[in-house]
């Protein structure tokens, strides 16, 4: 593969290296604007000139740095709240504005409207034009659910900006709104909104959504079984809302997310059937050629559309319109050279995508398939023909396995071992569901008893393809959890795989030492993180709402402390810190049990972890008998909204800092803080700041008195 082959994927890699140092420094440079426009009239000046052989990389060179300028210019011209006409401009945020649904609303405990505003004001007289979007929380109410894309609706609430994440490691939703250029939310009452108009936006896109509801309501009619209805949607339509959370777990666990994720696997698949019957048409010459290339991609730009465009879905598309163009036309193109401009495309579409879980982990899969799949097949012994399908199906997993581990283990923080077993099961099964399927729609038209048996064979195809997800989830050692790998390793991972499988490919004797170099500066970072982990010491009170939640940790133990906390809650506020953490061991004991080990002890309301004293003040009588002797503490935590004033809590506990915990009412704790500022007592608002984390070392020990 010589350079000159593949211009466009060249190009995107100073493309793509500008927009993530834009989204890295995200602060303009100053004179950007004047070098790019330089460097564009030089590039228009020297490319019709003939260089000498060994000045060659001069043009290539101001070439590559135009292009990055253009990505780091274009990365930060995309933020909205750059733009002069964005809502923040208005003074004090707007509590009465009006937009359109740009998106189709997500339905749970809340509806999700994503709103693009176009006029707002401090109340319905002062409406003045803006810019921007705000994501609106509305309650599930029947007038909520018939909101669609493209309705104009008017708004009155509060626009705040999206927090970020109130404990450590847990899910950044603030980042992921960011990179949807969504940085405001709302939460609206119901007697608070209202439809203008309806009937607005794009109409391929209200075409798409019709066409997705309309599908959706044949899936109901022939799918009752809810699993059996969530799979249908989700492999036919891109409709995801009604997976359970066993049904996730179970896919994400056997490597066969992606099966519920329409994504390039489905537009091959589709490929492949659409051509399997275009060529039994009868018809030859440009005809069949240009008529097989039209159908084709008609259908595969309708599927994109009508299940919501997602970056992977986009990527399979764009590449396979490039590849039919290209055979239609009768010119070779190589693989990496559409990789590369496909994603260069849909880049300048949003460059935010450089940061989305779905474009990287599509391009990614896709390149190690073309990279690593011809060399697995080289090492292949030679098989029966009746074994040929399922082993290719095989290769290509393990290929597509091998270019997303790293990004795998960055997201998912797991590795399913059994990845190739399900890999049969969801690909095999879901290209006879998804030609199925295709037979359905069309026979619940023409032929509705006919469409019946199809809808009754299908549904217990899926019943079964569920139940082998569940067999293998339940295989000895199917998964590999807790796996807690941060950006800059997993970046250091994915370039030693690529440079390590380049060197040996091509017998590349530098890069092999470059790929060695990179392993030990891995190795080097692993045995620092886990030395820092096995002389840790930490306390971490969560910030969960309305409950208690406390971990203790010392080298890779932990024991944690908590109340009537559901168990998903607990999940979901800690166990990201504690794969961070390396934790391995674990004891958990309940709220107001006593304990004494080696290094804690907890007699109610006291705690000791090692040298530092707490104490839990959750209930009045704690601090109300004033002829006690004062304890002096480490740390007050105040919990449970007690009816206590701060002047009785350092009365009876001196302490050097005070804690307030998410279960206590603002207005309390406001109360609190002004104690506390005016008694020089520092403090710490978890419902406020987020999670209190405390390493041990910031506390010396209280002297005898």
């Amino acid at each position: 593969m010589h350079p000159r082959h593949i211009p466009f994927f060249r190009l995107f890699l100073p493309w793509a290296l500008g927009i993530a140092l834009s989204i890295w420094a995200d602060r303009p440079v100053p004179g950007l604007e004047y070098g790019l426009a330089a460097g564009a009239v030089l590039l228009f000046l020297l490319v019709r000139r003939q260089f000498h052989y060994r000045y060659r990389w001069v043009f290539g060179s101001l070439l590559l740095v135009t292009v990055l300028m253009a990505g780091y210019y274009h990365g930060l011209a995309n933020d909205e709240r750059r733009a002069s006409s964005h809502f923040n401009r208005i003074p004090g945020l707007p509590t009465v504005f009006y937009g359109m649904v740009y998106e189709l609303p997500v339905k749970g405990r809340k509806i999700k409207i994503p709103l693009r505003l176009e006029a707002a004001g401090p109340s319905a007289s002062e409406l003045r034009p803006c810019t921007g979007h705000v994501l609106l929380f509305l309650d599930p109410t029947p007038e909520a659910g018939r909101l669609r894309y493209g309705d104009k609706i008017w708004v009155q609430a509060a626009i705040r900006p999206v927090s970020g994440p109130m404990n450590p490691h847990a899910f950044d939703y603030r980042q992921y709104l960011h990179f949807r250029n969504i940085h405001y939310q709302a939460f609206v009452q119901e007697q608070s909104y209202g439809v203008i108009a309806t009937g607005y936006g794009h109409c391929l896109w209200q075409m798409a959504f019709r066409w997705r509801e309309r599908l959706l309501e044949v899936l109901r009619i022939h799918f009752p079984g809810q699993d059996e209805f969530a799979v249908a949607a989700a492999l036919l339509v891109g409709y995801k809302d009604e997976l359970s959370d066993e049904l996730r777990r179970a896919y994400a666990e056997t490597g066969s997310m992606h099966a519920l994720a329409v994504s390039g696997t489905h537009v091959g698949l589709l490929y492949a059937g659409l051509l399997f019957l275009l060529q039994r048409l009868p018809w030859s010459g440009n005809t069949r050629r240009w008529g097989q290339t039209g159908l084709s991609l008609a259908a595969i730009w309708a599927f994109a559309l009508v299940t919501g465009a997602a970056p992977s879905v986009l990527r399979a598309a764009l590449m396979f319109t490039a590849y039919l163009v290209s055979k239609a036309i009768r010119r070779q193109s190589s693989i990496w050279n559409i990789l590369g401009g496909t994603a260069f495309v849909l880049l300048l579409a949003d460059p935010y995508l450089l940061c989305n879980a779905g474009f990287q982990l599509s391009f990614t899969a896709v390149a190690g398939i073309v990279f690593f799949y011809p060399l697995l097949q080289k090492i292949t012994l030679p098989l029966p023909k009746w074994a040929g399908p399922g082993w290719e199906v095989l290769l290509i997993g393990v290929a597509a396995q091998l270019g997303t581990l790293p990004l795998s283990l960055f997201y998912f923080h797991q590795f399913p071992v059994y990845f190739w077993l399900s890999g049969w099961v969801v690909v095999l099964g879901g290209a006879v569901f998804l030609w199925g399927g295709s037979i359905l729609v069309i026979l619940s038209a023409l032929a509705p008893q006919a469409a019946a048996w199809l809808g009754w064979g299908l549904h217990q195809w899926l019943r079964g393809m569920n139940g082998a997800i569940a067999c293998v989830q339940q295989l000895p050692g199917s998964v590999i959890g807790g796996i807690w790998v941060d950006a800059a390793t997993a970046s250091l991972l994915g370039v030693f795989c690529w440079v390590l499988a380049w060197a040996v490919t091509y017998r590349k004797p530098r890069w092999l030492l470059f790929a060695l170099a990179l392993l030990a500066t891995l190795g080097t970072g692993y045995f620092l993180q886990k030395h820092r982990q096995l002389r840790q010491q930490q306390i971490t009170l969560y910030h969960v709402n309305r409950h208690l939640l406390f971990d203790f940790l010392q080298a890779d133990k932990r024991i944690t402390c908590a109340d009537t906390i559901p168990p998903r809650q607990e999940q979901f506020a800690a166990e990201s810190n504690r794969w961070a953490h390396g934790i391995r061991q674990a004891c958990s004991l309940a709220v107001g049990q006593p304990y004494s080990g080696r290094h804690l002890w907890i007699r109610p309301p006291f705690i000791q972890f090692f040298q530092v004293s707490l104490v839990l003040v959750d209930a009045p009588g704690l601090v109300s008998d004033v002829k006690r002797d004062p304890t002096p503490v480490d740390v007050l935590i105040l919990h449970g909204n007690p009816r206590v004033t701060l002047s009785e809590c350092i009365r009876q506990f001196p302490c050097r800092q005070i804690v307030f915990t998410a279960a206590n009412s603002r207005r309390r704790v406001l109360k609190w803080k002004e104690g506390c500022q005016k008694q020089r007592i520092p403090y710490w608002d978890i419902g406020e700041n987020g999670a209190w984390e405390q390493g041990l070392a910031v506390f010396e020990p209280i002297p005898p008195s």
